[in-house]
């Protein structure tokens, strides 16, 4: 009787408690409201000009959203989503380039052009700082705005156009070359998934040393049509019996998530953890391999380097940690969280940031603020660096060669990829496969993680505080050249540092969607 009583008691204490923490959360939501509701009062009843009560309600919630300092959570209009689902189709209209905001330069930069794209063919490249589009500074374009989303959707839409337009952007090569550049919009067909060359009848071979017999696939982002398309290749390798395989992620910035994880499961044998995605509330959701891996016992190489994102991110750290692949190349961007998009009234959306990727080894992929770690590290061994210097050269001659030429009977050597695709990651991927071909054992092909590490980040937050003072040092120009003209009687065109201005390891703009379909405009 008294241990039922007891029960009692402890059920109704709990019950009250539950009840004041309810009646708390609602008193202070309801405080919050009244504030919102108050100044929007006071702002529509007492302002000196005239209020746009729409404009007004957009600002709160962009300002709600800019303060959690997440620059892929955003407030999505009906064109925003639209362009949106363009991106998870894998088709658009436009230069072909991934882009940016470095938030500490606040710039815009290009990630990756794509390849075969207009912005590649014209030269366009990793790392190139975006000063101006038709003539008008980025600085003036993203004046006023204060979210990186904002200053991103100003960027496209300036980018874009209809096809057979031109757009002239004038560009900060890493080299600090500055150039201007006209631009022919096409309609961007992306496929994800190509192979080492063209044939003849510009059909992609996927055979990278027929003699050896090792494949080669690259992967440039992960869209709805990846899982296929990479279904496609394998078959067609299939045919060819490799006995090896490098898988290129390098330059993918990511995309939606079921492309990565059924990539990943194409190589893992049943059971294998692809990658968790953890909430705020610390619930897990796991994705683990599910049918047969193909070509279980060829030896595999993933090439990724620090423009390797997102979903790039989770297909390296699931081979890699589970042992099935040797990860050759550099850390990984950092960029781990998870997106879901929330349809709102008027057809606008929310997409809101919702979880973290961690890898199978419980290593978050995600770059916070003064982390040391984050991404996917090769192991000691096998960090090959590129420069990019080095970098622009190898993008240079793969443009100029999409057919190589080469005789077939030829073996692949990694001396002749140096020599003829300036390529040493592409290099060292193929020493390391040919290596364990011949002793079962990974050579190593490339030098210690942790030097190279501190080395990179250190460069990194110089770059980044060099950047901050070059925009500085140009927003004075400005002003002073504005304080000298001040009826406005010339044009003002400062003058640019010529500097070197790369991307400084910011979070890419997000492509994960959520699990469910895409939400149409």
């Amino acid at each position: 009787m008294k241990m039922i009583r007891s029960r009692f008691i402890i059920g109704l204490l709990l019950a009250l408690l539950l009840t004041f923490v309810v009646r708390g959360t609602l008193a202070r939501t309801a405080r919050n409201l009244d504030l919102l509701v108050d100044v929007r009062y006071e702002i529509l009843e007492q302002f000196v000009d005239d209020i746009n009560e729409d404009d007004l309600a957009e600002a709160a919630v962009r300002g709600m959203i800019a303060s959690l300092n997440d620059q892929h959570t955003a407030f999505l209009l009906p064109e925003d989503l639209e362009d949106m689902d363009e991106q998870v189709r894998g088709q658009f209209t436009g230069i072909g380039a991934e882009i940016t905001i470095d938030d500490q330069a606040d710039r815009l930069k290009i990630v990756t052009p794509l390849e075969d794209s207009p912005a590649w063919r014209n030269g366009v490249m990793a790392g190139d700082a975006i000063l101006a589009i038709d003539g008008v500074s980025t600085r003036d374009i993203f004046k006023d705005m204060t979210t990186s989303s904002e200053k991103l959707g100003a960027a496209v839409n300036r980018l874009t156009g209809e096809e057979h337009t031109q757009v002239e952007i004038h560009v900060r090569h890493e080299t600090g070359e500055e150039e201007t550049i006209t631009i022919t919009r096409e309609v961007i067909n992306v496929r994800s998934v190509r192979g080492f060359r063209r044939d003849g009848s510009n059909q992609w071979q996927y055979m990278l040393d027929p003699i050896q017999k090792i494949g080669y696939i690259k992967i440039r982002q992960f869209s709805e049509r990846t899982a296929g398309e990479m279904r496609e290749a394998l078959a067609t390798l299939q045919t060819q019996e490799p006995r090896g395989l490098i898988l290129d992620l390098r330059f993918n910035p990511g995309g939606v998530l079921p492309a990565p994880v059924a990539v990943s499961d194409m190589f893992l044998p049943v059971g294998q953890m692809i990658v968790s995605v953890k909430r705020r509330t610390g619930l897990a959701r796991e994705y683990k391999s599910q049918t047969e891996p193909i070509f279980p016992s060829v030896p595999i190489v993933v090439l990724a380097n620090e423009f390797s994102a997102s979903a790039a991110e989770i297909v390296t750290g699931a081979l890699t940690d589970n042992g099935r692949a040797l990860f050759v190349g550099m850390r990984t961007y950092g960029k781990g969280s998870v997106q879901q998009v929330r349809l709102l009234e008027e057809k606008s959306a929310l997409r809101i940031t919702i979880a973290y990727y961690y890898l199978p080894s419980g290593r978050l992929i995600h770059r916070r603020r003064k982390a040391e770690t984050w991404g996917v590290d090769p192991e000691d061994g096998f960090f090959v660096p590129m420069t990019p210097q080095q970098i622009r050269q190898m993008q240079q001659v793969r443009l100029d060669n999409i057919i190589l030429r080469r005789h077939e009977n030829e073996t692949m050597s990694p001396q002749w990829i140096e020599d003829n695709l300036a390529d040493l990651q592409l290099a060292a991927g193929l020493e390391a496969i040919v290596g364990k071909l011949a002793t079962n054992d990974w050579p190593q092909v490339g030098q210690s993680g942790a030097d190279e590490i501190l080395r990179n980040t250190r460069r990194q937050t110089l770059i980044r505080h060099r950047d901050l003072l070059m925009e500085r040092l140009e927003q004075t120009e400005t002003e002073l050249a504005e304080l000298d003209d001040p009826e406005g009687d010339e044009e003002i065109v400062p003058e640019l540092v010529d500097e070197v201005s790369p991307i400084s390891g910011q979070s890419l703009e997000s492509r994960e969607s959520t699990e469910t379909p895409n939400p149409q405009p």
